[in-house]
């Protein structure tokens, strides 16, 4: 990245500085919030977006809102910015837009792992001073960056039969060894000069989870990878992460952080359980989907239930969900979202029950909410293989997902080493 001076001598004089204006009396903000905090090639990022994204992450990660806390993650969330518009800029440049209608299903899906009813997000910003296009923005910039990667580099993520027979041998050999359902926070160095910031970043975020702070929340706001999700790697045995990796997952305990340093940046792991390769229960694999249902709170049950008819009439005939977005279109009070492929230990034990039995293409009962009534669609279900063994499709999904995730990693890299970076405080 092409930083100037400006930016490696005042960037920590310059954010506390502007911690502290964004912590002085309204009729001072006033003043100072439109002020340019930093350049990223040819558009701004000012002193009010700063603030409003410095009081989003303190406020999804359940931490005070006080100057000290500010100034400790000042830095890191500008950088998380600059990185977002880079990311936005390089989807403008591959003619790749992100709708307001992707950006609000977004919203709900993080109410929903809030167990938050629909508009409640909002609501709760609105309360703490902060805008809610701060989150849009931030939600933004995820999908357009997957889209980014799955453009630009999918296409050349070729995982052949060899590559696949290697990990399906691997797993064989793990076969009566542990294995671990572990999530990461990763931070990168792109510059050796800068791990002391990382590594002291690092600590102030372990010191935050071991006080309280939730560990997806973090990972959400400080992950360069994985941080839509958590950062949840799912399961993992020997030879599928690097052995520092593994050697850290095996000496520790389920609910427990450890940390590993690698050349490319620091690892902060949780491990959230452990088992025996292949002793566990083989589970099938549900692709599913969701349509959600809005309906006016005077809306009487006969007016429910045409609606709800007019749903099941939308989708009867189909044979697969990829039409249900054109199908829905319809019905302008129905709302479709396909999360993916999961097993039935990572659904939730209420959704679980109204899919358990249903045949595959057809619409559960409804899920009622105080905003919605849910319904859910199995899309296609993979059963496991004998043995316990994943599909071949599984593990080669999960090698293309693996490779994108290096490429993507490094395409990000690269963006930031050509642009055009400068602190203006």
């Amino acid at each position: 990245m092409a930083i100037s001076s400006a930016f490696r001598r005042l960037l920590a004089l310059c954010l506390f500085g502007a911690v502290l204006v964004l912590g002085i009396n309204a009729t001072a903000q006033a003043d100072e919030v439109e002020r340019v905090a930093a350049v990223v090639n040819d558009q701004v990022i000012t002193l009010r977006d700063l603030e409003m994204r410095i009081r989003m992450v303190l406020l999804s990660s359940n931490q005070p809102d006080t100057v000290e806390n500010r100034s400790r993650v000042a830095s890191q969330v500008l950088h998380r910015l600059v990185d977002e518009y880079l990311q936005l800029q390089a989807a403008q440049r591959e003619k790749i837009s992100v709708s307001d209608a992707d950006v609000e299903n977004g919203f709900a899906t993080i109410e929903q792992q809030n167990n938050m009813p629909r508009g409640a997000m909002v609501r709760l910003l609105d309360s703490k001073g902060i805008d809610p296009e701060t989150m849009r923005q931030q939600i933004r910039a995820e999908i357009a960056w997957a889209r980014v990667v799955r453009r630009v580099m999918a296409a050349n993520i070729k995982v052949g039969e060899e590559e696949v027979d290697a990990r399906l041998q691997t797993i064989k050999e793990n076969m009566g060894k542990p294995e671990y359902l572990a999530a990461e926070i990763f931070l990168p160095i792109d510059n050796p000069a800068h791990r002391g910031e990382v590594q002291a970043l690092a600590s102030k975020l372990i010191d935050e989870m071991r006080q309280g702070a939730p560990f997806p929340a973090l990972a959400r706001q400080f992950s360069q990878t994985g941080g839509g999700s958590g950062g949840d790697l799912g399961w993992v045995s020997q030879g599928m992460l690097d052995d520092k990796i593994m050697s850290a997952l095996a000496g520790t305990e389920p609910g427990h952080l450890a940390v590993v340093a690698l050349p490319d940046g620091i690892h902060i792991l949780l491990v959230r359980q452990k088992r025996i390769v292949g002793a566990g229960k083989p589970e099938p694999t549900f692709d599913l989907g969701v349509v959600s249902l809005t309906t006016l709170p005077s809306a009487s049950p006969a007016e429910r239930q045409e609606q709800e008819d007019h749903l099941r009439k939308a989708v009867a005939a189909e044979k697969s969900c990829d039409n249900y977005p054109s199908d829905l279109k319809s019905l302008p009070s129905a709302d479709w979202r396909r999360p993916g492929k999961l097993k039935p230990s990572e659904i939730p034990h209420d959704i679980l029950e109204l899919i358990e039995g249903l045949p595959v293409m057809q619409l559960s009962k409804p899920l009622v909410t105080p905003d919605a009534r849910r319904y859910y669609v199995i899309c296609e279900r993979e059963d496991p293989q004998p043995g316990g063994l994943p599909s071949r499709d599984e593990i080669r999904q999960r090698l293309e997902d693996e490779h994108l995730e290096v490429e993507a990693r490094r395409y990000l890299r690269d963006l930031r080493r050509s642009a055009f970076v400068e602190i203006r405080l």
